[in-house]
């Protein structure tokens, strides 16, 4: 499905033999059928994308943790609503910077060896920001984490495109988004309730153990798999980058994806990790044990609802399903400045994570536009435009919410989102009729 083999000493990733393809690998079941064949069948690949999936949980502590704290390391560190926006394009810029160079980096030393690095620059961003005293401090924590994650996404991404049936892929997104939206959810409330008691410093250090937990598990349980994704990648992409194999895309359309990708990601920097924390602080007074309920509310809904949200999608068609969550989150955002109290902030914050479920759907929609080039290369681009949503929000919020309040910056994002929304939508529009049933 890839158009380029990795390189290694014996055609391996990684400078190891090869190992066998998906199929070879699982084992196989024989039964009898009516006439008294044997008919062969395959071991489902369900367990090893569950504890990929579980991984994917333990290790996004490191960045849920982050929004309910964000109110309480402001106030400890004596920084202001342009400083807090910082520390968001912290986390974001060198992760941006990593993405093209990582997209090569994966084919050179193979994807276990980079899902190491990753799990283990979150670990130690983790762990320095519990120790942090200063803005100098808590920004390099920031971006050692941001780093860990974009090294670690590019992988999962590119294993869950590939790892299942090409029909389902907006689906294995959603469940991934899940894993990462229930982690939100629990290590929110949790971080919530331990600032309350002992201080935000310990939240940062009850996510250390969990990413700690999940590096151990992915070793034991996610790494195999891993490795035989990308080696059936490896073997199969000679024959499918042949001449006349998939034709390219319309550019056009490629830029209209990667709006999409950029406007999802300039709601999420500004709006939830920047703009909420923030206004529920200073103008609602609540702590960081409400502002933890709330989100996780809004993240345990968004959680119920990607499986459906992702197989419909897959049914109906993904822009069908892109633009209507793109409205609900854009209503969330301008309802957030208006909330009076905490029942509104929380209706307000679920609005705009509910309408998050369509996250992986650009992921979905490039995977089908670039058919057999969709590889690592193509999920850096995809991820550095990701990333550059994700610099610019934090400051830019930041900095027009400290002049003009929170109505300014909130109203800023609304206007990127729709504005991204739309012109995916007057692209793509031959996406609206139902997709058919083949393989891209």
């Amino acid at each position: 499905m890839f158009d380029e083999a990795l390189p290694g000493a014996s055609g391996g990733l990684d400078g190891r033999r090869r190992l066998p393809s998906l199929a070879a690998r699982r084992p196989v079941r024989v039964r009898p059928c009516a006439g008294g064949a044997p008919i062969p069948r395959l071991a489902p690949e369900s367990a090893a994308l569950g504890w990929f999936l579980f991984v994917s949980f333990l290790l996004n502590f490191g960045q849920g943790v982050y929004p309910p704290l964000l109110p309480e390391l402001v106030g400890a560190l004596g920084l202001g609503l342009a400083a807090a926006g910082f520390l968001g394009t912290a986390f974001s810029l060198p992760r941006s910077l990593l993405a093209l160079p990582a997209g090569l980096l994966v084919d050179r030393i193979g994807p276990t060896r980079m899902m190491h690095s990753g799990m283990a620059l979150v670990l130690a961003g983790t762990l320095l920001a519990a120790v942090a005293r200063s803005l100098a401090t808590m920004a390099l924590s920031r971006a050692l984490v941001g780093l860990g994650y974009g090294t670690t996404a590019l992988v999962g991404i590119v294993y869950l495109m590939q790892a299942g049936p090409p029909t389902q892929r907006t689906r294995r997104g959603n469940m991934y988004e899940g894993a990462l939206i229930s982690a939100n959810a629990v290590s929110g409330y949790l971080a919530g309730e331990i600032s309350v008691r002992a201080g935000w410093r310990w939240g940062f250090g009850a996510a250390a153990v969990a990413v700690g937990a999940g590096w151990l598990t992915a070793a034991w349980r996610v790494f195999p798999a891993v490795r035989a994704v990308f080696d059936a990648r490896s073997a199969g992409g000679e024959a499918e980058a042949a001449p006349g194999a998939a034709p390219r895309p319309a550019p056009l359309k490629l830029v209209a994806i990667y709006l999409a990708v950029f406007g999802l990601a300039f709601c999420w920097a500004g709006a939830i990790v920047t703009l909420a924390p923030l206004y529920g602080s200073q103008v609602l007074g609540l702590s960081a044990a409400a502002i933890g309920r709330a989100l996780a509310i809004g993240y345990l809904i968004e959680a119920v609802l990607l499986i459906p949200v992702g197989w419909a999608a897959d049914t109906f068609g993904r822009l069908r399903v892109l633009l209507p969550g793109i409205a609900v989150l854009a209503a969330g955002v301008v309802l957030l400045p208006l909330a009076g109290g905490l029942a509104g902030y929380t209706v307000a914050c679920a609005l705009v994570i509910a309408g998050m479920t369509v996250w992986m759907t650009p992921a979905s929609l490039l995977a089908e536009h670039l058919r057999g080039r969709f590889g690592s290369r193509e999920v850096s681009v995809y991820r550095v435009v990701t990333d550059v949503g994700m610099v610019v929000a934090p400051v830019f919020v930041g900095w027009l919410t400290e002049r003009g309040g929170f109505g300014l910056g909130a109203s800023a994002v609304a206007i990127v989102v729709v504005a991204s929304g739309g012109v995916a939508g007057l692209v793509l529009g031959r996406h609206w009729r139902r997709p058919r049933r083949r393989s891209v």
